[in-house]
């Protein structure tokens, strides 16, 4: 009987520390994007955008090579909006587009921000 209780505790251990460093990846992984994309941004700013463009597509090609991790332990329908919002980004900073592309910029920037946010493990997700 204390046997099972005790492979029960290992288990509930396990999986917590599974679920904390999956939220510290997640916001390592979203933080880098964040910057990169804040750095893209300063860069068409400048009317770099060629660089600005370089920059969003390495992070977009980031995001599609953990789409696998990304859709096995998020909901669909967030990494679905971000995937849409990087989408958006390039198409305005391939026409060039600064008004269309900084509030599409910022909007992708928030959206990984939260996407980050929800797996952290404060009161205000757990409940």
């Amino acid at each position: 009987m204390m046997r099972r209780l005790w492979i029960a505790a290992g288990l509930l251990l396990a999986l917590l520390g599974a679920s904390l460093g999956n939220a510290q990846y997640a916001k390592r992984l979203t933080d880098g994007m964040r910057e990169q994309l804040y750095q893209a941004r300063v860069q068409a700013e400048l009317g770099e955008w060629g660089r600005a463009e370089a920059l969003t597509r390495q992070v977009y090609e980031d995001w599609q090579s953990r789409h696998f991790y990304l859709h096995t332990t998020m909901r669909h329908s967030d990494t679905d909006q971000v995937l849409r919002g990087f989408r958006t980004v390039l198409e305005y900073v391939r026409l060039q587009e600064p008004d269309q592309y900084n509030a599409a910029n910022a909007d992708l920037i928030a959206q990984l921000e939260l996407l980050a946010e929800m797996e952290q493990p404060t009161l205000t997700n757990v409940l």
